[in-house]
This record gives C-alpha cells, structure tokens and sequence, in this order.
C-alpha cells in the first residue's frame, strides 16, 4: 500500500467501525447482513484516492485471485447493480469505498435536517441521536483525504472496473 493512502486507509476503517459499532448495538434492528444488496443498485463515483487503495487491494491477490476477479468482472451483473457487485456480494468488499461502509447506518444531514438509512432497518423507530453518523463531517474528512493525496479527481466505478481490466 502505498503512503498516500494512508488517510483513505485510516477513515474507511474508522467508517467500517462505526458501522460495525452500530450493527452490533442494534443488530435486532438492522437487517444488513452478508447477502443483502438493497443498497447496492447505484453508480457512483469516488475520489480517486479511494480507487488507488481499490488498485492496491487488487495488486496485493494472489495471481489466481486477480485472474477470478477479473474473469468474475468481465460477467454481466444484474441490471442497475454496482459495477462490482455479483450474486448480491461485493467482489470488492475488503477494499470498498468509504461511502459503502456506512450504507444502512443512521446517517444525519445537518444542513437538512435529516436521519436517512435504510428502510429494511429501525422499523420501531429511529435510534438515538448520539448513534447518528454526521454524513456532511465525513463527506468533509473523505474529501480532505483526497485534497490531502493530491487525488481528488472523482471516478465512476464503472470507468474504474475497465481501468483494472486492463
């Protein structure tokens, strides 16, 4: 990996361990477990920061991971899926995106005033406020972080994919 990733490194894993935090205190609630995708049918774009920690994930498999991934990669995935999401798993999921680690979590826009996650979770009724991610403070931090690499250029995913392929 390489140095300038650091910070990318640094949040993805402070998101994962909110969500995991989350997930955990309210695991009656939240309907987000492996194989649910729900929140997976989107195309978006990321910092390029985040698809050069993408690129390294990738570099660091084995010959015959990367030679899967790619063959996996070159399939066609469901309709309206995530460029990297096959039979309802993400075929990038050690390395995802900062903003895929928080899908389901309550998320808080301040300048909206509004709690957001998924409909599957907190069917009772929204979780206290101090469980809430501020979504604008993270959006913030992840746009720092790739100011900070100098990679702040945004990227779809789909255009990503065709990069690794090559």
């Amino acid at each position: 990996m390489s140095g300038s990733n650091k910070p990318i490194v640094t949040l993805q894993e402070n998101a994962s361990g909110f969500f995991d935090k989350i997930s955990s205190k309210y695991s009656a609630d939240m309907k987000c477990k492996v194989g649910c995708s729900k929140c997976c049918f989107t195309d978006i774009s990321i910092f390029k920061v985040e698809s050069e920690r993408i690129s390294d994930w990738f570099k660091v498999q084995s010959v015959e991971k990367q030679l899967e991934l790619k063959t996996l990669w070159l399939t066609k995935n469901e309709q309206g899926a995530c460029t990297f999401l096959y039979n309802n798993q993400c075929s990038i999921y050690e390395a995802r995106p900062v903003i895929c680690r928080t899908q389901g979590a309550p998320l808080f826009l301040a300048s909206e005033n509004v709690l957001d996650y998924c409909p599957l979770n907190f069917e009772q009724g929204d979780p206290p406020k101090e469980d809430w991610l501020n979504l604008e403070r993270l959006n913030t931090m992840l746009s720092l972080a790739a100011k900070t690499t100098q990679l702040d250029e945004r990227i779809r995913l789909k255009k990503f994919k065709i990069e690794l392929l090559k």
